[in-house]
């Protein structure tokens, strides 16, 4: 299980999940456009590789002008 934090929305979600960032972040209704991904507290690629144990945190990017 991955435990993925949506820091925006406030809510904790266990997701039986292992693969690349990009493939998890449109199960929880984000894009690698629209967000920056911190895994056990790291910044990552899209293309890192997440899985068991391990922590994700969906920061969505604020644009504007």
């Amino acid at each position: 299980m991955v435990r993925v934090v949506l820091l925006r929305e406030e809510q904790i979600l266990d997701l039986a999940y292992e693969g690349p960032a990009q493939g998890l972040l449109p199960l929880v209704g984000y894009s690698v456009e629209t967000a920056v991904v911190l895994c056990n507290g790291v910044p990552i690629e899209e293309e890192d590789e997440v899985g068991e144990g391990d922590e994700v945190r969906i920061l969505p990017v604020v644009s504007g002008g």
